[in-house]
């Protein structure tokens, strides 16, 4: 109960409108009543008086009465869509915009396509209830009320003969809730599922290379066989009910012909009651039907809700302070003082680190995988939160400022390039949407981008594909580069930001890089050593803490492993295979 009262908090805004759906479905419930009572004003009176007066104004009130029900049916139904669609549209907003306030390390936790299947399969299980299953069982209650009334009031003894079908009913009704359990298991299945789809088509090249697809095929196929089951399983259940409770509603009827025929010869009972009562417990039996299927939508809303809320009531690990501050412009001083981070209770992936970054300097990262150089980038954008010590920049704890004001003024190029599935443009544009057509094309020719972006028929209107499908590794990482470059950041963290191009264009990007970071602080993670020669300052990264610190030619007179580094690569340059150097990340200590 405790998930649907939550879920109602949801109908709250629309308070009104749901009132005005109840008074329908209440003026239904009686406009309902009208067709059977003036059929049975017909037979009574009508035709034994041979009135055509009264049959004319009888079949008048018949056609307003069921004029009126579809009417209303119409409006109800209407009204019904219009709150439930929207509460639904409301919920998947709040679900998604919390995903989307989550940190990274939510993110490490959490499977995409079980994100997914959260935005997507529970919040349409939800939708039924809300739009459909909420109305029916306000339904059930009024109409079974009123109608239940009327049949009492036309005859007792045969109301209490037709209501001994009632508990077979009921069994049958207990009987299909024992299948309700299983709609949770495939909820659950339902988004293992959506993890494998997410799985196969972003990786189907590496599948496919691998000859892999049976082995997919397979995984698949478990899962899919596992969901087919369940459901068989409800409807075997299903197929058993529906019939039975036809058959009950087909007793109900034998038991109102049977004794109110016998009323009727006997004087007790009139033809137009026996026929209006026939058509009440109809409109009984049929809402009753329904509370197996409203029992139904409300257990798989718990389910769905349950999962829901799990998201929802996932506490930011990194939010803003009641009191935050909006960072003014940044000189870009950036400075790490004992700065230790774990995911968790996992072993600190950086530990007691600290160092200092002037306005201006470029200060390089370097490193084997996994040592925690990207970590400690992450932690100036507050994508993951500090376990202990600080990050400042310009003197202010990142922990301090709001979000927005101290990202807007982080560029970042990744080595690996998302793009998304809009026109170049929208790419290039992403960080500055409100950039004019001169400051995005000066952007993409420093990033030795313009030219085939030229190329392509529809230029900068090309439409890219899914992650830039349609472009190289190199062309997505000047897109990127050209991105950052637009945002005009005064902090720059680049991860190997040229690692995807050949050796031109990287001598060339790179000159680009020397102008964008002239002025301006800048990261550079990168596994050659070209990359960071003419750094300020590189600081070599070991398990997370720095063993080494200095420009590169006090590196390389005084440090072991960086002297080990060096030579690696200088030997494979002279060996003329520069193009294809060992990363960095690959070298053992």
């Amino acid at each position: 109960m405790r998930i649907l009262f939550r879920l109602f908090q949801f109908v709250r805004p629309y308070w009104w409108m749901t009132a005005s759906d109840i008074i329908l479905i209440l003026a239904l419930s009686s406009f309902r009543l009208g067709p059977a009572w003036f059929a049975k004003l017909i037979i009574d009176q009508a035709v034994p008086q041979r009135s055509v007066h009264l049959l004319t104004l009888f079949l008048i009130g018949l056609v307003v009465s069921s004029a009126l029900t579809n009417g209303l049916t119409a409006l109800e139904t209407y009204i019904e869509q219009y709150v439930g669609q929207r509460v639904i549209a409301d919920l998947r907003s709040a679900l998604y915009k919390h995903l989307q306030s989550q940190s990274m390390s939510f993110y490490d936790k959490n499977q995409t396509g079980q994100l997914m299947s959260r935005v997507t399969n529970d919040v349409s299980q939800v939708q039924f209830f809300v739009t459909q299953g909420v109305a029916r069982f306000i339904n059930i209650i009024v109409t079974v009320a009123i109608n239940l009334t009327i049949l009492l009031f036309i005859d007792v003894k045969l109301t209490l003969l037709t209501l001994l079908v009632g508990p077979a009913i009921y069994l049958l009704q207990r009987q299909q809730a024992k299948v309700f359990p299983l709609f949770r298991l495939v909820q659950r299945k339902m988004a293992d599922l959506n993890i494998i789809i997410q799985e196969n088509v972003a990786g189907i090249k590496l599948i496919q290379a691998y000859g892999r697809e049976p082995f997919e095929a397979k995984r698949f196929d478990v899962v899919n066989h596992d969901i087919r089951t369940m459901r068989m399983e409800t409807q075997r259940n299903f197929a058993i009910v529906n019939p039975g409770q036809e058959f009950a509603t087909m007793i109900s009827s034998v038991i109102i012909l049977t004794f109110g025929a016998y009323q009727v010869i006997n004087g007790h009972l009139s033809i137009g009651s026996l026929v209006a009562f026939q058509t009440y417990t109809l409109l009984i039996w049929q809402p009753l039907r329904w509370q197996a299927q409203v029992y139904q939508m409300a257990q798989q809303a718990l389910a769905a809700g349950e999962r829901i809320f799990e998201i929802l009531d996932t506490p930011y690990d990194v939010a803003e302070k009641p009191d935050a501050i909006v960072l003014p412009p940044l000189r870009g001083d950036i400075k790490f003082e004992n700065v230790s981070f774990a995911y968790g209770h996992d072993r600190p992936l950086v530990r007691n680190v600290s160092f200092e970054a002037k306005a201006g300097q470029t200060i390089a990262l370097v490193g084997p995988s996994g040592s925690g150089k990207t970590t400690l980038t992450n932690l100036i954008p507050r994508f993951y939160d500090v376990t202990s010590g600080r990050v400042l920049v310009d003197g202010y704890d990142v922990r301090d400022v709001t979000l927005e004001s101290l990202r807007s003024q982080i560029g970042m190029v990744l080595q690996e390039s998302f793009l998304f599935n809009m026109t170049i443009r929208e790419n290039v544009c992403y960080g500055r949407s409100d950039a004019t057509e001169e400051e995005m094309i000066a952007a993409t020719k420093a990033a030795c981008a313009h030219d085939f972006i030229m190329e392509f028929p529809d230029g900068y209107e090309t439409i890219i594909g899914e992650r830039g499908t349609r472009l190289s590794g190199g062309q997505r990482q000047r897109l990127s580069i050209a991105r950052a470059i637009l945002v005009n950041p005064r902090i720059l963290i680049l991860d190997e930001a040229t690692s995807s191009v050949d050796t031109r264009t990287d001598y060339l990007i790179q000159q680009a890089l020397d102008n964008l970071m002239q002025n301006r602080t800048t990261l550079v993670i990168a596994h050659r050593l070209s990359t960071v020669q003419r750094a300020d300052q590189i600081l070599l990264i070991q398990e997370g803490q720095i063993v080494g610190r200095g420009t590169h030619q006090e590196l390389l007179a005084t440090n072991p492993i960086y002297q080990q580094l060096y030579e690696i690569q200088f030997q494979l340059q002279r060996e003329g295979s520069v193009k294809n150097a060992r990363p960095m990340a690959e070298v053992s200590r």
